[in-house]
């Protein structure tokens, strides 16, 4: 018997979900197929789940500050390093015409 598509995301995996219920909310939720692969492309980016996790277990001013921050130096080299206390310290520098050219 035909079933209408559901309006949201199975977010449980039970024994009465079927991946290809998982797939086609997925899809349905999504803007357009391109923005699906490019997530499919992302995803197999060395490290970047593990900083998505990362970034999304900040408290919510942080996560705010950290976007701000990232956001005004969009067009700068952005380097971090690591303290032996373990602070993380984010440098930015501006690209120069000779960082263009190579």
């Amino acid at each position: 018997m035909y079933q209408p598509p559901s309006t949201h995301l199975h977010l449980v995996d039970d024994e009465t979900t079927h991946p290809l219920d998982l797939v086609r909310d997925i899809l349905l939720e999504a803007e357009n197929l391109p923005r699906v692969l490019e997530a499919v492309y992302l995803a197999q980016e060395p490290g970047l789940l593990e900083i998505m996790r990362g970034l999304t277990a900040l408290p919510e001013g942080e996560r705010f500050r950290l976007l701000q921050y990232l956001t005004r130096h969009r067009e700068r080299h952005i380097y971090v390093s690591e303290l032996p206390s373990g602070a993380l310290i984010i440098e930015t520098v501006e690209q120069t015409s000779l960082d263009e050219s190579a």
